[in-house]
């Protein structure tokens, strides 16, 4: 005897709520696309003007100075590439890594601590600062990353 051939599948009505709850997940998206383009030219910005100052500083003879400058620079151009790679991997997966947003704070905490000086900063600025360290640290060595974990 003959099998009857499966029937096909009857087209489903979506309802206005539907559409809505489409559209708003389109929306983060969209958000992320815009921060996306804004971190790639603030990353190029950043790279131009590091590379600005390390001529200054070689032309100026000014290596003290100039060095912690660029340093500071280059730090920033790093939190901007860490930002920048959190997106691209929220576009990939659909998540956000929170190691990567860890990295960044840690980066952060390190320009913060270049910039002002230990000697005129008082114990419990100094303190917060090291407990803000401390845990961040803590962050990155206790999450795991994403892809690592993911079996795919």
């Amino acid at each position: 005897m003959p099998e009857n051939p499966p029937a096909k599948p009857v087209p489903v009505q979506q309802t206005g709520l539907e559409y809505v709850i489409r559209f708003f997940s389109l929306v983060p998206m969209a958000m992320y696309m815009i921060v996306a383009a804004m971190l790639t030219i603030i990353a190029f910005f950043s790279v131009y003007d590091a590379a600005q100052q390390i001529v200054s500083m070689i032309t100026l003879h000014d290596f003290a100075d100039g060095l912690l400058n660029v340093i500071y620079s280059l730090l920033l151009t790093i939190t901007i590439i860490v930002l920048f790679e959190t997106v691209t991997v929220y576009f990939r997966t659909k998540h956000v890594e929170v190691r990567a947003l860890l990295i960044a704070g840690l980066t952060g905490m390190v320009r913060h601590i270049l910039i002002y000086n230990v000697a005129t900063t008082d114990a419990i600025q100094m303190f917060a600062t090291v407990a803000l360290l401390a845990v961040l640290i803590a962050g990155i060595v206790l999450v795991k990353s994403e892809v690592a974990a993911s079996p795919i």
